[in-house]
């Protein structure tokens, strides 16, 4: 299962009366909501998280509530449920008729199919404006399916880059000279050297519970990698059997030469320790990962060392880049409309995307004096007693959030230009619908589930597991798949223009 950034997805909208710094547009039909002598909608936000409920999150809502309901007379609850459980716990909540009106995803498509969102690309340009506007049409364009919106990605980096980053204090001691590394293979140059200098030391780790391929994407996936566009979909549109491809073959037998070369953590495919684990225990120089700008400092603070980075794969867009992270309206709101007012304004109003971002400013965080944007945490607190914290990437509009110190100050800028700049995979839109085959795909995941972690992380003999891995997958019936996946790409490429 490929990593998401960080990885992992979020959204929401509207524009009307919108504070002079969010610069949005106003909509004239709820201009003069905050007025209204009528009980303010209360919207329910649920999404995952990967850490205690903050006990602080109350006083954070309260002072959300006080600027949107002065704009659009809406309050929210946030509902903050752990990631392990996220999915269950959605599901139990929409089978329950339980209320739910917002919710941060990292399934999107599969949710759609379910019928779990609310189609809000028929209501978005009379309330979401704002939304559009800040994500850009091609952006926004690629949440459609079936020509309508259900969600919108939460606005951070919407492309990615690919490569491994490492301990910099390694490679000064060692003069590796990372301008050389250029291509998949070249990344050997640098684990030979490590492994001569450091022999008690791994050169590569991985994510947990995951493979080294699955954090370095020359594909474009296509949603399951079940039948995927090679050279991340900027030749063309004809899917493949991404692994029956040679590429992927030599990749696999590469990964094998450094596992037995003992480049690569021996234990990869049970270790349940994070990367920033491995990398402060001192057993792994570094990994790979999906990158962005502003991916080392962020990597730096995480490892607690300073670390460095090589990239391979220029940066592109694809459906899954921009919908890995999205938030939706459930289709049981019982007012879609101011819902999506409130999701609005997590992309428009920079108040209401720092208070859910970092909290209550002198209680949660102070801005740095002479930085503009910059912030800390005040006197006494530690990122382990904080009364609040959440994910900027997750909740909304991330360029309009603080920056935290050690961040490059800049770095939402440079995420913009990043996003505008990268290379767009010809099917940046595109998402399978599975439902004719969902017993094949059923059948191939299973078959994934047995063998792709263990072929990526170099720890099985190739010639013996990969024939069975593609055997295996032929009697489950990705041909099947990769066929109706073909059929819907060229209906949609036909429709939009792309063929």
């Amino acid at each position: 299962m490929k990593r998401k950034v960080a990885w992992v997805s979020l959204m929401l909208a509207f524009t009307l009366a919108l504070s002079a710094c969010s610069g949005s547009k106003t909509n004239n039909t709820a201009k003069n909501e905050g007025a209204s002598n009528e009980k303010p909608y209360e919207v329910v936000y649920a999404y995952p998280t990967f850490d205690n409920v903050p006990p602080d999150i109350q006083l954070v809502q309260e002072e959300i509530n006080k600027i949107s309901k002065a704009k659009i007379n809406v309050t929210v609850k946030l509902m903050p449920i752990s990631s392990s459980a996220f999915i269950n716990q959605i599901n139990l909540m929409l089978s329950g008729g339980e209320k739910l009106d917002m919710m941060a995803m990292f399934n999107y498509s599969t949710q759609v199919s379910n019928g779990a969102l609310y189609p809000i690309g028929n209501i978005m340009e009379q309330n979401a404006q704002g939304i559009i506007d800040a994500l850009g049409p091609e952006y926004y364009n690629a949440t459609k399916i079936n020509g309508v919106s259900h969600g919108v990605p939460s606005i951070r980096d919407l492309a990615q880059d690919y490569g491994f980053v490492l301990r910099k204090d390694l490679v000064d001691k060692y003069n590796i000279d990372l301008s050389q590394i250029k291509t998949f293979d070249d990344y050997e140059k640098i684990f030979k050297i490590l492994k001569e200098k450091e022999p008690n030391m791994v050169t590569a780790t991985n994510q947990t519970n995951a493979s080294i391929l699955g954090s370095y994407e020359p594909d474009d996936p296509l949603g399951d990698e079940l039948g995927v566009l090679l050279n991340s979909g900027l030749n063309d549109l004809k899917v493949v059997n991404w692994f029956a491809t040679e590429e992927y073959e030599h990749m696999l037998r590469k990964l094998r030469e450094w596992y037995l070369a003992g480049y690569l953590l021996k234990d990869a495919t049970t270790n349940p320790e994070s990367n920033a684990a491995v990398i402060k225990s001192g057993k792994a120089a570094g990994y790979f990962s999906q990158m962005k700008p502003g991916f080392e400092a962020q990597e730096s603070l995480m490892n607690g060392t300073e670390m460095v980075a090589v990239r391979t794969i220029e940066p592109v867009a694809k459906t899954d880049t921009v919908t890995n992270v999205t938030i939706g309206v459930s289709a049981q709101s019982k007012n879609p409309e101011k819902t999506l007012q409130f999701l609005n304004l997590m992309y428009t109003d920079k108040d209401i995307v720092n208070l859910i971002d970092w909290g209550i400013e002198g209680k949660h965080y102070v801005e740095i004096e002479g930085q503009d944007n910059v912030i800390k945490y005040p006197d006494g607190v530690t990122a382990e007693n904080v009364g609040y914290k959440n994910y900027n990437w997750m909740h909304g509009n991330q360029f309009l959030s603080y920056v935290f110190e050690g961040e490059d100050p800049e770095v939402y800028k440079e995420l913009e230009a990043f996003n505008k700049s990268a290379n767009k995979s010809k099917a940046l839109g595109f998402t399978f619908n599975g439902q004719s085959v969902k017993t094949e795909i059923a059948a191939c995941s299973a078959v994934l589930t047995q063998y792709q972690r263990v072929l990526q992380s170099g720890a099985v003999d190739v010639d013996k597991a990969l024939p069975e891995f593609l055997k295996k997958l032929s009697n489950a019936g990705i041909d099947k798949i990769i066929a109706e996946k073909q059929k819907q790409l060229d209906a949609w490429a036909a429709a939009n223009g792309k063929s």
